[in-house]
């Protein structure tokens, strides 16, 4: 490593171990009896398991994982299968009003969705649909940073591979599976951890629809944790149940952490 580097390794080291520390201090909190919950020093003496089977037995916290784990992996899912298609047309398919489509997209990146909130809770009471699964899938399974990041990407791609598609006698559908697909592969990776990760962490909607406990998400559950009269005692219970919550999208971050650098960029080459 160059001497005149060493600085820059320095303070990029410091500034991680910053980011770091409040899961550090979550995780040592989590290993800690509750008469060490307060003493100085992030290892714990007497480090035990017992706050984690406590958050898994004392609290449906199993339940509330299952439910996060359905709503994010459903949304993800929808918000590909919705999102390719919707960009390739405004890429490659010229329409009347293809150029307000796109407008529009842009402008719903800009507009903050808890202003949707109101407007989308009178629509799902209407529709019966309140404290289901549904009600916290459907209304985000449409994607306009995922359209965006697709029609960016496959307009930067040679309009030679879609020719010689056309020329073999491909419909759209067989461009859409055989060659916009595999093509897209880093986009949509990118474009799933992005939104698996917001799904996870969701915690206003749910709490908008969300009537019962059976329905809870985790984030939910976690407030639901910290509402009960024993909290305060049970603080390493709470850190045990919020570093359960937080593994998933970790694990999907960390895997999808070159894929995200690569969608992003490849879904932003071309206006």
């Amino acid at each position: 490593m160059p001497r005149r580097l060493l600085p820059l390794y320095l303070l990029a080291g410091g500034y991680a171990f910053l980011l770091l520390l409040p899961l550090l201090v979550l995780l040592s909190a989590s290993f800690r009896p509750p008469e060490e919950l307060f003493r100085p020093g992030l290892w714990p003496q007497g480090a035990t398991l017992e706050a984690y089977r406590l958050a898994l037995t004392a609290y449906p916290l199993g339940r509330y994982l299952l439910n996060s784990l359905l709503v994010a992996g459903a949304t993800t899912l929808l918000v590909l299968l919705t999102s390719l298609p919707a960009g390739y047309a405004l890429a490659h398919l010229p329409f009347r009003g293809q150029s307000l489509f796109l407008g529009l997209a842009v402008a719903f990146l800009l507009i903050p969705g808890e202003i949707t909130f109101l407007p989308l809770y009178l629509l799902v009471d209407r529709l019966g649909g309140l404290d289901t699964y549904w009600a916290l899938v459907v209304p985000f399974a449409a994607s306009p940073l995922g359209v965006f990041l697709l029609r960016q990407h496959l307009k930067a791609l040679p309009q030679d591979y879609f020719d010689a598609a056309r020329i073999d006698g491909a419909g759209h559908l067989a461009i859409l599976r055989h060659l916009v697909f595999p093509l897209s592969a880093p986009v949509l990776s990118a474009l799933a951890a992005l939104t698996f990760i917001g799904s996870w962490n969701m915690y206003l909607w749910p709490l908008v629809v969300v009537q019962s406990k059976e329905m809870m998400t985790v984030q939910l559950g976690i407030n639901f944790i910290l509402n009960e009269q024993d909290a305060v005692a049970r603080w390493n219970v709470v850190a045990a149940a919020a570093f359960l919550t937080l593994l998933p999208s970790l694990v999907v971050f960390l895997l999808a952490q070159r894929a995200l650098v690569r969608g992003v960029t490849l879904g932003g080459l071309k206006g």
